[in-house]
């Protein structure tokens, strides 16, 4: 069954340890610390906030949870470990194919503690439970531990693309990954 578009209402995701809340203006205070670290974006397009009035104001466009014409749910949740506060993002846009592209940035100070793939196989079962039948990860090539958490939330590698995008005035490559989500 495809995702119902019109009815979706962005819920809280669950773990033992984490808490993934839909992203709001609100949350710009406490995220932006660990999103203003410009080692977040070595292989991302995108720069770290300017301020934290700034981030809140792309987290308030976001907050409709849709995009402008429609046609894709944009799912943003920041991730809060229960012990130590925020400690990243995970992000989904999902199509009206039914497929999602999803993403995911911990934070500096909290890599290499389980949070991208705890926080990231809630966010795919999540996804699988509204209806999208796959999901898509785009990683620069030379992100490895990117890579290596792709594999491990079960995604397969199916193509590689040369020079897909500037990054910083040079063209990169990227792997494209994917995941069929079991709907039934």
């Amino acid at each position: 069954m495809p995702v119902d578009f019109d009815a979706y209402q962005e819920p809280r995701l669950e773990t033992p340890r984490l808490l993934l809340e839909p992203v709001n203006a609100w949350h710009g205070e406490p995220i932006f610390a660990g999103l203003k670290d410009p080692l977040l974006y070595a292989y991302t397009s995108d720069e770290p906030p300017l301020s934290v009035s700034a981030l809140s104001r792309r987290l308030e466009a976001l907050e409709g949870r849709r995009s402008p014409d429609g046609g894709e749910l944009w799912l943003n949740w920041a991730v809060l470990d229960r012990r130590q506060g925020y400690v990243g993002l995970v992000e989904a846009t999902v199509r009206r194919d039914s497929t999602s592209l999803v993403a995911w940035r911990v934070f500096t100070s909290a890599q290499r503690q389980g949070f991208a793939a705890e926080a990231g196989a809630v966010m795919l079962r999540h996804l699988e439970e509204i209806g999208c039948s796959e999901a898509i990860a785009f990683i620069d090539t030379r992100n490895t531990p990117s890579i290596r958490l792709a594999r491990r939330l079960g995604f397969a590698l199916v193509a590689t693309h040369d020079r897909r995008e500037r990054l910083r005035g040079r063209w990169v490559d990227d792997h494209e990954f994917r995941r069929s989500l079991n709907t039934a």
